[in-house]
C-alpha cells in the first residue's frame, strides 16, 4: 500500500505553495498532480481530458493503479470545478478498486449518488488564508466488495446512507474542528484469516461524531493538554442496532444475535480536566456454542450503562473535584445459563445492578508525573463523598455511603469519617451457594463470622448494617475499635 499513500501525500504536497504558487489555474494544478503521481511510478491513465469553458477539468476512464498491482482504481469520469479559491469535485456513481494487501487481493466498488468534496486547499488563492477546509457530501454512499469464492474475503458491505462530513484546519490558530454525519450504518462482511473465520451482518441507526482539538507542534507540546493550555473534544452518537454474527476460532464456533440501543462517547479535554462520558440505552442477545459443545444457548441482557469519569488532571494549583460515576442497571442472565448451575431455581433471578456515585476534591499535578516526578506527591485528596455503592446479585444485596475529609499533615492521608455498610440477603445467598456446591463452606463460615464481626443485626431478616467511624483515635466498627 505505500504506493497509495504515497499518492494520496503527492496531492497534499500540492496544496502547499511550492506546488501551486506558479500557477493560478486547476488545470495546472492537476497536472502537477498526475505528473507527481506518474514520478512516484504510478500509473495514470484516462480517455478525454477535456476542458471546460469555466475553468473546469473532466477525465473520463480514469484508471490509477500501482506497478506491483498492490492498488488499482478506476471510474467512469471525475470532474473539478473551481470557483473562486475553491474546487468542488463530482465523480461517477461506481468507483472501482482492487489490489492486494499482505498477499491477499481484495476488490470493493464504491456506489454513490450526488457525491462531491470541496476544498479550498488546493488552488493559489487559497494560500490568502490560513484556514484550509473540506466538505464531502453524498445521497447515497455504500462499499461493495469481496468474492464469493474466496478463501480469505468473501463479503465486504457498507451503506451509509447520506453523508455529510466537514473538516477545518487552522494552520494560523492551530487547531482542528470537524464533524461526520451518516444516515445509518449497515454492514457486513465475511473473511476467514490466519484460522479465524467471522461472519457479521449489523444494521445501526444514524451516527454522528463531531470533534475539535488544539495541534501540538511536538510532543512536549502535547503535555498542553494536561496543564490546561490545550484542549480538545471528541463526541459521537449512535442510533439502535441489530446484529446477528457467527465465528469460528481453534476449532471453536459461536454464534451471536441481538439488538443494542441508542448510544453516546463524549471525550474531552478542557482546561486540564479529563471527562469521559458514555451512555448506552442497553442491550439484549443469545449466544449460542456451535455443536458439541455442552452449554446451552445463553441469553444476557441489560438495561442501561453508563459510565462518567472527571479527572482534574490540570489541578496542580488549587484542589478540583473529581467524579467516578457507573451504573450497570438491570442486568439479567437467561434460564439457560441459570439451569446449569441452579436447576430448581433456589436462588433468585431478579436482575443484577451495580450503582457506584463517588466525589472527591482532589489536587492533581499530572504534568509532575509525567516528568518523572514522585507520584506519590503528585496527587492529594481532600475529601470523599461515597454518595452510594450499591451491588445487588442473586437476590442480595450491599449498599455504601459515607463521607470523610483526609488529613495531610502526616505522610500518609489520614480519613476522618464515616461509612455506612447495608448488606441483605447475604447469608441466605451464601447458604445457596454452599447447598449448590458452589462455596465451600468454610469460606461461607468466615465470610458470615466476619460480618457478624463488623455488623449488626438490621431491621429485616438477614440483614446486617455497620458504620466505620474513622477518628483520630483510630478505626471504629458500630463504636468498637477494630484492632
Amino acid at each position: 500500500m505505500k504506493k497509495l499513500v504515497t499518492a494520496f501525500t503527492t496531492v497534499a504536497i500540492v496544496s502547499s505553495a511550492s506546488y501551486a504558487i506558479a500557477q493560478n489555474q486547476l488545470e495546472t494544478t492537476l497536472d502537477l498532480v498526475v505528473r507527481g503521481m506518474m514520478d512516484d511510478g504510478t500509473d495514470v491513465s484516462y480517455g478525454e481530458r477535456i476542458i471546460g469553458g469555466d475553468g473546469s477539468i473532466k477525465y473520463t476512464d480514469l484508471v490509477i493503479a500501482a506497478p506491483d498491482g498492490e492498488f488499482s482504481m478506476s471510474l467512469d469520469w471525475l470532474k473539478g470545478v473551481p470557483s473562486g479559491s475553491d474546487v468542488t469535485f463530482t465523480v461517477s456513481d461506481t468507483i472501482d478498486f482492487s489490489g492486494q494487501a499482505e498477499g491477499v487481493e481484495f476488490s470493493f466498488e464504491i456506489q454513490s449518488s450526488a457525491l462531491e468534496l470541496t476544498t479550498n486547499g488546493l488552488l493559489r488563492e487559497a494560500m490568502s488564508t490560513e484556514d484550509v477546509t473540506v466538505t464531502f457530501s453524498a445521497d447515497k454512499f455504500i462499499v461493495d466488495g469481496g468474492d464469493p469464492q474466496s478463501d480469505v474475503l468473501r463479503k465486504l458491505f457498507i451503506d451509509l446512507g447520506e453523508v455529510d462530513f466537514n473538516l477545518l484546519v487552522s494552520t494560523e490558530e492551530m487547531y482542528v474542528e470537524g464533524g461526520f454525519d451518516a444516515e445509518k450504518m449497515d454492514v457486513a462482511y465475511d473473511y476467514t484469516f490466519e484460522g479465524q473465520s467471522q461472519d457479521v451482518e449489523q444494521t445501526t441507526g444514524a451516527t454522528t461524531l463531531s470533534f475539535e482539538f488544539d495541534i501540538p507542534e511536538d510532543e512536549e507540546d502535547a503535555l498542553g493538554y494536561l496543564d490546561g493550555s490545550k484542549s480538545g473534544v471528541f463526541k459521537m452518537n449512535s442510533g439502535a442496532s441489530e446484529f446477528v454474527t457467527s465465528m469460528v476460532a481453534d476449532g471453536v464456533a459461536v454464534e451471536m444475535e441481538g439488538t443494542s440501543g441508542e448510544g453516546s462517547i463524549l471525550l474531552e479535554i478542557v482546561d486540564g480536566n479529563i471527562t469521559y462520558d458514555v451512555n448506552a440505552d442497553g442491550f439484549d442477545m443469545v449466544v449460542t456454542p456451535g455443536a458439541g459443545m455442552p452449554i446451552p444457548p445463553v441469553e444476557i441482557g441489560m438495561g442501561e450503562m453508563a459510565v462518567k469519569l472527571v479527572i482534574p488532571a490540570g489541578a496542580a494549583d488549587a484542589p478540583a473535584e473529581m467524579v467516578i460515576d457507573i451504573l450497570f442497571a438491570d442486568l439479567v442472565i437467561g434460564e439457560g445459563l441459570w439451569s446449569m448451575i441452579d436447576p430448581n431455581q433456589t436462588i433468585s433471578r431478579d436482575p443484577a445492578q451495580l450503582d457506584i456515585d463517588i466525589e472527591a476534591l482532589v489536587q492533581l499535578d499530572a504534568m509532575a508525573a509525567v516528568g518523572g516526578g514522585d507520584p506519590t506527591s503528585a496527587a492529594t485528596i481532600y475529601s470523599l463523598d461515597i454518595n452510594q455503592i450499591l451491588l445487588s446479585l442473586a437476590g442480595a444485596s450491599i449498599q455504601v455511603d459515607g463521607a470523610a475529609t483526609f488529613d495531610n499533615s502526616g505522610p500518609i492521608p489520614m480519613p476522618l469519617g464515616s461509612v455506612n455498610i447495608d448488606m441483605r440477603g447475604i447469608s441466605t445467598l451464601a447458604n445457596k451457594l454452599v447447598t449448590l456446591g458452589l462455596l465451600d463452606q468454610m469460606q461461607a463460615g468466615m465470610a458470615m463470622g466476619m460480618m457478624m464481626a463488623f455488623g449488626k443485626p438490621g431491621a429485616e431478616a438477614d440483614q446486617f448494617i455497620s458504620e466505620i467511624t474513622f477518628s483520630e483515635d483510630g478505626i471504629l466498627a458500630n463504636g468498637q475499635p477494630i484492632r
